[in-house]
């Protein structure tokens, strides 16, 4: 009764008189470009730096790569790709003539039009960038055998000049001790990562010194920087545009590389990448009884150096990477040639375990990729094919377009043979990890049948040939996703979606006696959720969640629910609150997810399982135009088995430059 009282509390508004004008102003534009995006947390914040660049720096629309272009929150590699088409039988006069090109709306258009312009002036040179610290503190993750304190503490500082730009991030875990200890390059903070870059509109377009990303193609050889696929982009969600090299100063630990890189432009069609890392990997080295020398077992990725055990493979094995790529770009496509050279100082020399069977094995690999991209009309093909020397190379391709007047689709493939290695790729697929052997067909759609009204539907049918970790059998599986919304007026909008999963998971089988042997039993997920979002005013708006989940398995059902409601309060351009409720319930073995505000435009995502409740607090202060202070506190209460409080205390300051 308590829910269905809160439920009618938000919906009733829906059907009162609406008060408010049609148009309401828009938020911050950073937080406004970024809202309803899934991304990894590590990537949002790269693109939340990125686009604090493009608001002192807006792209110019006529002149921008495609790749550049297609960095922009909502818009597609098909819309940057048209865009490049458009301009090159007539560069636009303004922004607002981007509604020219096909398949652009005017919240599209809203919600780039900061980070753009039509430059017919040269702006002055002016400093620019931030200074953040960040400091979060878990008061229930305090472990003796943790030597360092429950805090996570970050310090970034990036400056832009002209043509020149540097950054520089400090950065220790929960439960990371402070120490000096060269040996495994820790200097007071354990992680560190930085840059100095130089850009230029010559031959000479880019030289990054320190660390990089690499995103190239469609990520199938090489794209080093973290991405998540989410069905929720729909026909958008297979397609990737690289975007080159770019610098790096985020607080991933693994993904990135770190050394010299360059970018050179010898005609206006020719893009000549290239670059050098050398960089010390966390590595589980074992004396290998038939060669009688170090091997590395496993190459940890957690990035965390808690323990004696984990502090003992920080930077344990030495990684040097040598590649390039060439592509020739034109206004209606690209084809592109990637290749690097990997070598590790110890040779790398997984368990035997079945999992395991084909994975990488030795020092160096050798690694090429070939890619293109084709504007056919009004359709988008992409395509990549590449691997390693000695292995099956995989294939990966899209095809996206309209599909009669009010809707769009994109069918993607890939296959990804049983022994295919890409060390340092990451193409689209939704199981995360390493590539390895796939094969797949997604297709997605996009419906607009009528003003205010949308549906996205997903399917993604996939198979594995081999047994993965925790999986002991080839397995199949296959998702759909169905989402429809509806936003009758400006202020008010509300989707329900529904998700089915089958695949096959690990499960322990009787055997013999009392034995228990290992095996694979099918498995069914399926969600329910409706969300509703309303605006009272500018100053007040509130948003509601319901979700019911059901996993079965091997003829045992988990069922859970899970119901917040959020409030966000602007009652001053300086100030502004972010509150939330969340009562769930749901089996010990069902995780129920809650996307939720966090600090500076991202998300966090609150993993909830048995029955409680989870509250959330943000308080966002502007007292002066470039300074921004947070305060976020999260509590969440357990009530099975026993009662259990865990809470999280997080502060951030940033102080804008320029």
């Amino acid at each position: 009764m308590h829910l269905l009282g809160i439920l009618l509390f938000v919906a009733t508004p829906a059907f009162a008189r609406q008060v408010v004008p049609d148009t309401l102003p828009p938020a911050l534009p950073i937080e406004a470009a970024l809202e309803g995006l899934t991304l990894d947390p590590e990537a949002l914040e790269e693109l939340a730096a990125w686009l604090d660049e493009r608001l002192q720096d807006p792209l110019d629309l006529n002149t921008a790569p495609v790749g550049e272009l297609a960095r922009l929150p909502g818009l597609s590699p098909l819309l940057a790709r048209r865009i490049a088409a458009y301009r090159r039988h007539r560069p636009l006069t303004e922004v607002d003539e981007l509604l020219r090109v096909e398949g652009f709306s005017p919240e599209l258009l809203a919600r780039i039009r900061p980070f753009v312009t039509i430059r017919s002036l040269r702006r002055p040179i002016r400093p620019s960038g931030y200074m953040l610290q960040r400091l979060d503190y878990l008061p229930e993750q305090a472990d003796a055998r943790y030597p360092g304190p429950p805090l996570r503490l970050q310090t970034r500082l990036r400056l832009r000049y002209g043509r020149l730009e540097a950054a520089l991030t400090l950065e220790n875990d929960p439960g990371e001790p402070f120490r000096w200890d060269p040996t495994t390059r820790t200097y007071g903070f354990d992680h560190q990562a930085g840059f100095i870059a130089w850009r230029s509109s010559g031959w000479l377009q880019q030289l990054i010194v320190g660390d990089f990303g690499a995103r190239f193609g469609t990520g199938l050889t090489l794209w080093s920087m973290p991405a998540i696929d989410s069905y929720q982009a729909a026909a958008d969600a297979p397609l990737r545009q690289g975007s080159g090299l770019t610098p790096y100063s985020g607080t991933d630990e693994v993904r990135y590389f770190r050394g010299l890189a360059l970018t050179l432009a010898p005609t206006p069609f020719l893009r000549l990448a290239l670059f050098g890392s050398r960089r010390w990997l966390d590595a589980r080295i074992d004396t290998l009884e038939a060669a009688l020398q170090a091997g590395v077992v496993s190459l940890p990725a957690s990035g965390l150096h808690r323990t004696e055990a984990e502090r003992s493979r920080k930077g344990g094995l030495r990684s040097d990477v040598l590649g390039g790529a060439l592509t020739f770009e034109h206004a209606r496509g690209q084809l592109g040639l990637v290749g690097y050279t990997t070598h590790f100082a110890h040779p790398l020399q997984p368990s035997e375990a079945p999992y395991n069977r084909h994975a990488w094995r030795g020092r160096t690999a050798h690694t090429l990729g070939v890619f293109g991209q084709l504007l056919l009309g009004r359709t988008l093909l992409s395509a990549e094919v590449g691997g390693t020397f000695g292995r099956p190379f995989g294939l990966v391709a899209a095809l996206s377009g309209p599909m009669g007047r009010f809707a769009r689709g994109t069918l993607a493939v890939r296959h990804l043979p049983t022994r295919f290695v890409s060390l340092h790729g990451d193409p689209f697929d939704t199981r995360s990890g390493t590539p390895t052997g796939e094969t797949g067909g997604y297709l997605g759609l996009e419906l607009t049948p009528a003003p205010g009204w949308q549906l996205l539907a997903a399917v993604d049918q996939y198979r594995l040939p081999w047994p993965r970790y925790r999986q002991f059998w080839p397995t199949t599986g296959r998702t759909h996703w169905l989402r429809i919304t509806t936003r009758p007026r400006p202020w008010v909008e509300t989707y329900l979606q529904l998700r089915h999963n089958r695949t096959e998971r690990r499960r322990e089988a009787p055997g013999p006696g009392a034995s228990l042997l290992e095996a694979t039993a099918p498995e069914r997920y399926l969600s329910v959720r409706w969300h509703g979002t309303y605006a009272f005013s500018p100053a007040l708006r509130l948003e509601a969640r319901l979700e019911h989940a059901r996993r079965t398995q091997a003829g045992h059902r988990t069922t859970g629910w899970l119901f917040y409601q959020g409030l966000r309060w602007l009652p001053h351009p300086w100030l502004q609150l972010d509150a939330r409720l969340t009562f769930f319930d749901s089996d010990s073995a069902l995780l129920l997810y809650a996307p939720e505000p966090s600090l500076r435009y991202s998300m966090a995502l609150a993993a909830l399982n048995d029955r409680g409740q989870h509250t959330l607090l943000r308080l966002q202060l502007r007292p002066l135009p470039h300074l921004l202070l947070q305060l976020r506190h999260t509590t969440t209460l357990v009530e099975i088995p026993t009662w259990n409080i865990r809470r999280i205390w997080q502060f951030l300051l940033l102080w804008q430059i320029g």
